[in-house]
């Protein structure tokens, strides 16, 4: 299994987000447990947001906590599984999290949607 590299957060930002707020850590990708899939990230959202998720004010969701994967929507394709809904090869979405994008790095039992992929504009969601 590759390795997976995740960003955690390191601290709670105070002003403008800086580098220092984040770690970078590399740990083996476990076997996914039955019902489990394993999925290479494809791509990664950056959403303005991932700025209020820091915060440990209240909203509409929990905050990602100090230590935690940032949290990230994300595009991928399944690599290995053990869940009989997701096939390896298929595409699916979901809030896997910032992961390195070319190695399998989510391992998950929440049910994620399978995709074909929309073909967006960089516009999509704006002006629609």
């Amino acid at each position: 299994m590759s390795p997976n590299r995740l960003l955690r957060l390191a601290a709670r930002p105070e002003g403008e987000v800086k580098a220092s707020d984040f770690v970078l850590v590399d740990m083996k990708t476990p076997e996914p447990d039955e019902n489990e899939f394993v999925v290479e990230i494809t791509h990664i959202s950056i959403d303005p947001a991932m700025r209020g998720w820091m915060s440990a004010a209240r909203s509409y969701i929990p905050p990602v906590e100090v230590g935690e994967v940032m949290r990230a929507f994300t595009v991928g394709r399944v690599v290995e599984s053990r869940n009989p809904d997701f096939a390896v090869g298929d595409f699916v979405r979901g809030i896997f999290g910032f992961k390195s994008p070319r190695s399998p790095t989510a391992r998950t039992s929440t049910r994620s949607i399978s995709l074909p992929v929309a073909r967006l504009r960089p516009t999509s969601g704006f002006s629609d």
